[in-house]
């Protein structure tokens, strides 16, 4: 079993202080755009969904990517973006069915679990974010239902990020 940044959508508020904890880390101040994680939020139903890579079994983005720009990382065991070599040219942004990789600077911008110490999970206090051993069933039965959701959100247009 590997660790995996978990999303339970039931206990997600919308606070953001995962995206702002996100971006200080990676760009030293807060900065929504240089998040690797975005909450899309309907405020009058109180749905908010957390959007970050979640590392799928199949990989689209990394077979989208012309330049090889998406390369395993042995050290966290995920795949990370290589930014010198990103062109920003999107077409890993519009493969992903999660919505887990954003452009920003010029550059493809996912998670990359703070090398393995995710920093979102210490702030978020409803516990929305974990970081665990998992397996994999487990794994796909959260992508599932993630997936669902999007596909129902989607569909009514209603979330703004």
């Amino acid at each position: 079993m590997k660790e995996n940044l978990l999303i339970d959508l039931s206990k997600c508020t919308g606070c953001e202080l995962c995206v702002d904890i996100c971006s200080s880390r990676k760009i030293g101040y807060y900065c929504i755009e240089h998040s690797r994680i975005r909450i899309l939020r309907d405020e009058q139903r109180g749905i908010f969904i957390p959007l970050v890579c979640v590392q799928c079994r199949e990989h689209p983005c990394v077979e989208a990517c012309p330049v090889e720009a998406i390369q395993y990382d042995d050290k966290v065991s995920i795949f990370t973006v290589d930014e010198d070599l990103c062109t920003a040219c999107g077409d890993c942004t519009e493969v992903c069915p999660y919505q887990g990789i954003f452009l920003c600077a010029e550059s493809a911008k996912k998670c990359d679990l703070c090398g393995g110490d995710p920093a979102c999970i210490r702030v978020c206090y409803p516990q929305a974010l974990r970081f665990l051993q998992v397996d994999e069933a487990e794994i796909q039965d959260a992508l599932n239902e993630k997936t669902q959701e999007l596909a129902r959100i989607k569909e009514n247009k209603e979330l703004t990020s």
